[in-house]
């Protein structure tokens, strides 16, 4: 009997520490306010992050809720934005047809004397005895300059890599014509503009295409006869081959060639001048013509944002969150220090002075401000994590080349891809001595590149093109219209 008293004697003492304990909890979180602040804080800052995320395209709630496997629901947004784009592919025919008719008031891409694309005069005609270049150019020069070879060693030459096939504007197929009016319409002298056309050139072809073949250089590649050609990947391979072949040899003094794919839509009126400046300010500065170091194999400007987050971490992301966390974090203590010190300042005399130096040392010896500044880490790391990686580095990126990230190529696709002179040669050789197929496509092989060749490839970030491609010719389907950026 009194073993039984004395268990229910310490079970109620235990329940009344408890119960004591949940109070003091409940007391420190709702009265005690230079404590519980720091817990609203946190609260309302990941609550906003994350309404933020759910909403901002690409931040991390965001790709969770939209980049996933095809809903029913996700149809009539594709169908909306295929309108728009047959609008925007109308738009740029238009223009293109309007540049060839009045070809007279754009004198600066189209000769009056020849009738001709002015990026001819730059073409330097050679007998190339390679079997890999099996290109040919659909209009020969009618006019060469004499002195092309001083002409082009500062220029740089665009090619856009395109089908006949599925060019339909009509369809909301036309993208080459997309991608073409924008590089025409906003035209900077210190670029040639060339096409790579990939087929057959007695094919039939549509009105656009037929149309912008009279406005740039095309060359048509692929003619190998497709029966020695059957897999469509070693066709696309192929294709990239010998369209980075047939630029470098027909403009033998450009060190720098862009390679679109047809789907690659430079962003904004300003690309030219950030190109330039990338190549000019960066590039030539880190990988110079006649310097010591190894220009790499290329250099990528474009990665699908949502792949470019937590999720999918490399290391200069991981790094960079890590940094930018930190940087963020002393930022902020140290604006608050600089608030203690001015509110607890009376004056500026030297006793003033003595103290502040005082507080400054205590707050950095505090092992409280320590916790705190721990506490604060963690929270900006959980609201940079929610905001994603593109979203927090591209906007202060963005504002002006020098900002640019340049760092190791990760895996994935080729919209835009810059290829170096001094490199190429060792990038042909590779590609043709790999095989593709289903499953190790070009993009896959050019992952391999480094351990084969000890080249090295980069990206350069913020992404200097838009992907605006929703048909996927290689698979011959629609895409999940959330994917493009």
């Amino acid at each position: 009997m009194l073993s039984h008293i004395k268990h229910h004697f310490y079970y109620f003492k235990y329940r009344r520490n408890y119960i004591k304990l949940i109070i003091s909890s409940i007391s420190f979180i709702l009265f005690r306010w230079h404590q519980r602040i720091h817990l609203y804080i946190f609260i309302i800052v990941l609550f906003i992050a994350s309404l933020i995320s759910y909403h901002k395209p690409f931040a991390l709630l965001y790709n969770l809720k939209y980049i996933r496997p095809e809903t029913l629901s996700i149809i009539p947004i594709r169908n909306d934005l295929i309108d728009k784009q047959k609008q925007e592919q109308q738009q740029a025919y238009e223009w293109l047809n309007n540049l060839w008719k009045n070809s007279k008031n754009y004198s600066n891409i189209i000769s009056n004397q020849t009738f001709q694309s002015r990026f001819y005069d730059f073409i330097q005609m050679k007998n190339n005895n390679s079997p890999l270049s099996s290109y040919t150019l659909f209009d020969k020069p009618k006019q060469i300059l004499l002195n092309n070879h001083t002409n082009t060693n500062d220029h740089i030459v665009i090619s856009i890599l395109y089908s006949q096939q599925d060019t339909d504007r009509r369809d909301g197929k036309f993208y080459v014509g997309q991608v073409l009016y924008q590089l025409l319409k906003n035209y900077h002298s210190r670029f040639i503009i060339t096409l790579c056309e990939n087929g057959n050139i007695n094919n039939q072809i549509s009105d656009g295409i037929d149309l912008i073949r009279r406005l740039v250089p095309v060359f048509i590649i692929n003619t190998i006869d497709s029966d020695q050609i059957i897999d469509m990947y070693e066709r696309e391979k192929y294709a990239h081959l010998q369209c980075i072949l047939a630029n470098f040899q027909s403009f033998p003094n450009v060190n720098y060639f862009l390679l679109l794919q047809d789907d690659a839509q430079p962003i904004g009126d300003d690309f030219y001048h950030r190109f330039l400046s990338l190549i000019d300010y960066r590039i030539k500065q880190l990988w110079p013509l006649n310097g010591y170091r190894q220009q790499p194999a290329f250099l990528k400007i474009y990665h699908p944002r949502w792949l470019i987050n937590y999720l999918h971490p490399s290391v200069y992301i991981i790094i960079q969150l890590i940094a930018t966390s930190l940087l963020l974090t002393f930022f902020s203590f140290a604006c608050f220090n600089l608030f203690q010190i001015i509110k607890q300042g009376n004056g500026n005399n030297d006793k003033n002075s003595i103290n502040h130096i005082t507080f400054i040392c205590r707050l950095i010896s505090n092992n409280l401000n320590r916790i705190y500044f721990i506490y604060y880490f963690l929270l900006i790391i959980l609201v940079l994590i929610l905001l994603n990686h593109s979203n927090v580095s591209w906007t202060w990126r963005s504002l002006h080349p020098s900002f640019y990230a340049i760092y190791p190529a990760p895996s994935c696709c080729l919209p835009g891809v810059v290829y170096f002179r001094q490199t190429y040669i060792q990038v042909i050789d590779y590609l043709n001595s790999i095989k593709c197929h289903n499953g190790y496509a070009i993009d896959t092989a050019f992952d391999d590149l480094p351990k084969r060749i000890h080249l090295q490839t980069y990206l350069v970030e913020p992404n200097l093109v838009h992907h605006i491609g929703l048909y996927s010719r290689l698979r011959h389907m629609y895409i999940n219209p959330y994917l493009l950026d």
